[in-house]
């Protein structure tokens, strides 16, 4: 019985042996003599799901022969000058890589006996090193195509296959100057693709690239916000604020954020504390203004917004942060005339409300004049001046607006 046991197994060694020969026949005759690079694959991905095959490091090994000799193909036209597949010639630099490296690792199993015999890796470095620039070529070809998610597959290709051992001796994550970059560009690429949690996969490694640590910070930033993690977005626009002071998208993204949350203290102190070291820099001028506004200190808010239109006469919201603290002081004396109030001072009160509603007016309308589309912010408050100044023809045209508007949003 035990004899017929033990015959069994070297009959399955034998079956296994005569299919893995089979299919690694056609590999080599492809690696000989070229052929149908489609078909001979779907033989290595049959394979790759066999039982007696998808553990044997020399399957992976032959594959990857199978993808440099359809990669030498496209680079021998390359060299005559002929037409050839770009996007072909880098998916077989890949290939190369993706099977060495899979290679590697089936190489790494222990045997029956719980030995571990390398017997590929020395040929898999000699191969792979030669190629490895082109996968660095090819994630830039598909950047700049705007084919973000092959961009990223070889970029990242470009940063693991450094971590194997493959290319251990060489320490290329140290070493190779091209690997910040390398992280940088993967880390646009998942920007790109708003896959917002892959950004940070290789961000130390990409904070290395200093040519590009403005717009690390900003991928950074804009990631943890669309994560929805505040405290570390806050976080990014400070740090942002520190190594690029000059870049003035991490100010006003923090004052956006603190103004959106009401954290007007803060947004405050942020304006304040930018006008001590530049007092002169209109930027920050215009977001105290808007700071002032949410805090009602309308004059304050009227003086700043004049210094920055005499500054910037093209700054439309400076426009509209004047002209509505007029409006807004204008409304509140209206809104809280009492109803028992003498006819003199009524009157008096009346023309003090029109007289602020005609400062608030130019400013209003000319807010409206560069910012036409803006009607949710415009409109109403025109609507009310031009009722109070008895204003027909320009309160028709308003009224006539809104009531479009109003139509709109029901049919919506």
């Amino acid at each position: 019985m035990i004899k017929k046991c033990i015959c069994l197994v070297f009959c399955l060694m034998a079956v296994g042996h005569a299919l893995s020969q089979k299919e690694y026949k056609t590999l080599r005759t492809y690696i000989k003599k070229g052929g149908n690079l489609a078909q001979t694959m779907a033989v290595v991905q049959a394979a790759e799901k066999d039982d007696e095959l998808k553990d044997d490091p020399e399957l992976y090994f032959l594959a990857a022969c199978v993808q440099r000799k359809a990669n030498d193909a496209e680079n021998t036209k390359i060299y005559l000058k002929q037409a050839y597949d770009t996007v072909s010639f880098f998916n077989t630099t890949y290939g190369m890589f993706d099977y060495l490296i899979k290679c590697d690792q089936k190489d790494q199993l222990p045997d029956a006996k719980g030995k571990v015999k390398i017997r590929y890796r020395s040929r898999s470095y000699n191969i792979l090193k030669d190629y490895y620039s082109n996968i660095y070529n090819a994630g830039l070809f598909f950047t700049q195509k705007k084919d973000y998610q092959n961009g990223r597959k070889f970029f990242s290709m470009y940063i693991d296959a450094a971590s194997t051992p493959i290319f251990e001796k060489d320490h290329l994550l140290e070493n190779d100057n091209m690997m910040p970059r390398a992280a940088f560009w993967c880390m646009a690429n998942s920007f790109e693709l708003k896959d917002y949690a892959n950004v940070f996969k290789y961000s130390d490694l990409a904070a290395r690239d200093t040519a590009n640590t403005d717009l690390y910070l900003q991928y950074r930033a804009i990631s943890y916000a669309a994560l929805k993690q505040m405290d570390n977005y806050e976080k990014e626009l400070l740090r942002g604020m520190k190594e690029e002071p000059n870049d003035m998208f991490f100010f006003t993204n923090l004052t956006d954020y603190y103004n959106s949350t009401h954290n007007y203290a803060k947004s405050l102190s942020l304006a304040d504390s930018m006008l001590q070291m530049d007092g002169r820099k209109n930027i920050y001028k215009f977001a105290k203004t808007v700071v002032l506004y949410h805090l009602k200190d309308y004059n304050a808010c009227i003086n700043l917004a004049t210094e920055v239109l005499a500054a910037d006469s093209a700054n439309a919201d400076a426009y509209f942060y004047a002209g509505s603290s007029y409006f807004s002081q204008a409304v509140e004396i209206d809104d809280n005339i009492k109803p028992n109030i003498n006819a003199k001072e009524y009157a008096a009160q009346k023309s003090r409300v029109k007289e602020i509603m005609k400062t608030a007016l130019p400013y209003l309308e000319r807010y409206k004049a560069l910012r036409p589309d803006d009607k949710d912010r415009w409109a109403p408050l025109l609507y009310r001046t031009y009722l109070t100044l008895n204003m027909g023809k320009q309160f028709a045209e308003i009224d006539k607006l809104l009531l479009q508007e109003q139509e709109a949003q029901k049919k919506k």
